[in-house]
């Protein structure tokens, strides 16, 4: 299973899933980050820096950690 932390920019993917904590979860979800919804990855930052995605119409930057909380699904 791909989490978002493995996609590169260009990439876009369905969101199966957000695991991990529940206060992690409930952040994700009110940054829209939810079961069905596609993300796409704008940028990876070099060093382990944040991921800048883009849902729905904004653009949000996630700490690797928060990434690979949330189980994807590529898209086309």
């Amino acid at each position: 299973m791909k989490t978002l932390k493995d996609l590169r920019p260009g990439e876009k993917a369905k969101v199966l899933a957000v695991e991990g904590c529940e206060e992690i979860k409930q952040k994700l979800y009110d940054l829209g980050i939810i079961p069905g919804e596609v993300v796409e990855i704008l940028q990876d930052a070099p060093f382990g820096g944040p991921i800048k995605i883009k849902v729905h119409d904004y653009c949000l930057a996630l700490r690797r950690k928060e990434a690979s909380c949330i189980l994807v699904e590529e898209s086309k």
